[in-house]
């Protein structure tokens, strides 16, 4: 068997003709403006370098994704898992929520069970470390849905690749303000590492 590898996708970003799709926006310092560093995409990179340190220093191998459409980014995930000789490879598009919630979501394709079991691993660790959150939820969110284009071409690679959509705060949600800034997006990183890694375990 491969080494595992998790794949980090930094979504809304490098979308062709994407029009500088950078998703959610909030006010975060609160001083009447939305500037370029207060924009989803550009909040999800800390995040993700955070996630990459923590598993490498862990010996996962980490492939970070920030340009092309969703379909190309998903058919070079299964490129990868087709390539891992059977190690388990997981998907994660990269995310931050809006609409004022208080949970973490990890949303998942209801057709996978390696996505529903990555989706569930994630929401229980960011439940468990984090008490800004009122909970972390697994979420299966089919095909009509938001967010089933993050993940819509990871069902048909091969068995071993699992995705999820993972949405670990909202930035319009006040008591989630300590989790963007620069400490606790690295935090969330970690913990997203962490959840990676015992998903890795779980499956090895």
């Amino acid at each position: 068997m491969g080494q595992p590898i998790v794949i980090l996708d930094r979504q809304h970003h490098g979308k062709p003709g994407g029009r500088g799709d950078l998703g959610a926006r909030a006010d975060l310092d609160g001083d009447g403006f939305v500037e370029a560093h207060e924009f989803e995409a550009n909040l999800t990179p800390l995040y993700i370098a955070s996630a990459r340190d923590y598993l490498e220093a862990q010996g996962v191998e980490v492939v970070v994704l920030k340009w092309g459409s969703y379909k190309a980014r998903h058919a070079y995930a299964g490129a990868i898992a087709g390539a891992a000789d059977g190690a388990p490879v997981a998907y994660i598009g990269c995310h931050l929520n809006a609409g004022g919630g208080r949970y973490a979501a990890v949303l998942h394709d209801p057709r996978s069970r390696g996505g529903r079991g990555l989706a569930v691993t994630l929401a229980g660790t960011l439940d468990e470390e984090f008490e800004e959150l009122s909970k972390g939820k697994a979420v299966p969110a089919g095909q009509g849905t938001r967010a089933f284009s993050t993940y819509a071409g990871i069902y048909a690679g091969p068995g071993n690749l699992s995705g999820v959509c993972f949405e670990p705060c909202f930035m319009d949600t006040d008591e989630h303000r300590p989790l963007l800034t620069p400490g606790g997006l690295t935090r969330i990183g970690e913990v997203l590492g962490e959840g990676c890694l015992a998903w890795i375990k779980n499956r090895s």
